[in-house]
């Protein structure tokens, strides 16, 4: 499953890649767009590092993997934990806060589909050259 495992880490990495960059540049305004309201130079700084720095090593770990035979069952094991993870924990915050946007259905839908590609990539592949 070679191809599939590269397709899964470029599509992990992206995602992380993307979103990590938007928040870097543009932190307050990617929430806000989201629903989250945020004001101020620290709450900017704060959304900076966490969403945008953590977001951006992921996904450069991810990308790293994609290019990297050695790296592939490694990083298909981050992009199911952190997918994984975040759409564990988005589908507890809907339960939880009863609330179910069509933001909050996308990004689910993609952390599920993400961390399943990665799952099965990493069921099926023997090897992941």
């Amino acid at each position: 499953m070679p191809l599939l495992s590269r397709i899964t880490l470029w599509l992990g990495g992206l995602g992380f890649l993307g979103f990590g960059i938007a928040c870097l540049v543009a932190p307050l305004e990617v929430l806000a767009a989201a629903g989250v309201t945020l004001s101020g130079p620290v709450a900017a700084t704060e959304v900076r590092a966490f969403y945008g720095g953590l977001e951006i090593g992921l996904g450069l770990c991810l990308v790293l993997a994609a290019l990297r035979s050695h790296y592939r069952r490694s990083g298909l094991l981050l992009c199911l934990a952190a997918y994984g993870g975040i759409a564990l924990a988005r589908a507890a915050g809907m339960a939880i806060d009863g609330v179910a946007t069509p933001f909050l259905w996308f990004a689910l839908l993609t952390e599920l589909s993400l961390a399943a590609l990665a799952g099965f990539a990493l069921l099926r592949g023997n090897r992941f050259d």
